[in-house]
């Protein structure tokens, strides 16, 4: 169930204010939730499954929020609570409070001594990818003075970072995926590679399997059970030049340059199909989905934003022409896009106009119990896309966060 959750990335507030029918505002398991009491828990709410249909392909207008324009070329933006972490070029990584969305400010940098090209962040340590200087590791604990922890100088040019547990898998370049153990920060140790055929420079790990963008070879999917071993299942060549990728469920979404938005069945890795594209305006860098929305960094035409409910014919919703190029995308909660805007940093925009389902875990525009024992999956096998209140630690408030959403059905 592990895959229901990639690319979702969902911030929540007070978790003592989860409201359901015949739940408590604060229950007595908040402190401790075991799987046992959340599946029984879960099970006195069958009766009252939301079975909300969305309301798709309804137009929207995504409005200005707020910017902070980073100095050097912003390339990727994480978030975590109310930080914004940004991979800024050569002016390495960016640290923003963005408590109030409308005047972003500055907490701190770390000048990497490369080009950050990509972050991650986990708990009070960001991962940058800093293309011929590997990867960085860098402890954000007090955000006002970052320090390195350690690094690994990966053999070409790293260019996108993802996390799980103690292991960093880093899209290379020319030297496709590098799997790193970073248990010990200070001393980063090589697990193994895969080669890819193209350039690889976008990762979404999902279980044991991941899903490259791989610029001139279109989606890779490899098989990472075995770090030491990784092995190809399949691949996709999409039609023009695959900088991004996420999936969610048995279906992987590439943002493909020219080409715009490609939708991927992946159902069986050893023969991708294709289901459906929107070709963007612009140039496709980056992507994230959340629920049946799909939101694309669309470089000189800014945010797009894209009804997937039917994949087969995708639909436009909305759009945000930000000032500069969009290269990535990340969104939070229901309300909010961050877009890394390369020369004009940081822009924050509104979406909450946009009809979205977040709490549709397998996109079929329903909310239902299918979908609650999918998250259960996850949160109970600590799967770090059931972080649901983008806090970086999976627990209890996850589960009530969650709950929530459920609830409320789609919008």
């Amino acid at each position: 169930m592990l895959s229901l959750f990639s690319g979702m990335r969902v911030f929540g507030q007070d978790r003592c204010l989860v409201r359901s029918r015949g739940v408590p505002a604060c229950p007595p398991f908040v402190g401790h939730l075991t799987k046992a009491t959340a599946l029984l828990f879960t099970l006195t709410l069958f009766a009252f499954s939301p079975s909300q249909a969305k309301a798709a392909g309804v137009p929207c207008t995504p409005t200005f929020l707020g910017s902070y324009n980073t100095p050097g070329a912003a390339n990727d933006v994480t978030v975590v609570d109310t930080t914004a972490y940004v991979a800024d070029g050569n002016s390495g990584l960016q640290i923003i409070d963005i408590s109030n969305p409308a005047t972003p400010t500055f907490l701190g940098s770390y000048d990497t001594p490369g080009y950050a090209w990509g972050v991650a962040a986990v708990g009070t340590t960001a991962y940058v990818a800093d293309d011929w200087f590997g990867l960085q590791i860098i402890d954000i604990s007090d955000p006002a003075t970052p320090v390195l922890l350690g690094s690994y100088n990966t053999p070409n040019g790293a260019r996108g970072v993802t996390v799980v547990d103690s292991t960093a898998y880093v899209t290379d370049g020319g030297s496709g995926l590098q799997i790193i153990d970073i248990s010990n920060p200070a001393t980063p140790v090589f697990l193994g590679s895969y080669d890819t055929p193209g350039y690889a420079h976008g990762v979404t790990i999902v279980g044991t399997t991941a899903y490259i963008a791989d610029i001139f070879s279109g989606l890779q999917i490899i098989d990472i059970s075995n770090p030491a071993a990784p092995t190809f299942l399949g691949s996709y060549d999409t039609p023009d030049l695959a900088w991004g990728v996420t999936v969610v469920g048995t279906t992987a979404y590439v943002a493909d340059w020219d080409s715009g938005l490609q939708i991927i069945d992946i159902s069986n890795p050893a023969t991708p199909t294709f289901l459906g594209s929107y070709n963007t305006p612009g140039e496709a860098r980056g992507v994230t989905v959340v629920g049946t929305t799909a939101y694309v960094a669309d470089q000189l035409h800014g945010l797009q934003i894209i009804d997937i409910s039917n994949p087969a014919a995708p639909t436009f919703l909305g759009s945000y022409d930000t000032p500069s190029q969009a290269l990535g995308v990340t969104v939070v909660g229901t309300t909010t896009a961050y877009v890394a805007d390369r020369f004009s940093g940081l822009q924050i925009i509104d979406i909450s106009d946009c009809p979205l389902c977040p709490a549709d875990l397998n996109g079929d525009g329903v909310v239902n119990t299918q979908d609650f024992l999918a998250f259960l999956d996850a949160w109970s096998a600590g799967d770090p896309f059931a972080d649901w209140n983008n806090d970086g630690d999976i627990n209890t408030l996850d589960f009530l966060a969650y709950l929530t959403d459920w609830s409320a059905g789609c919008s």
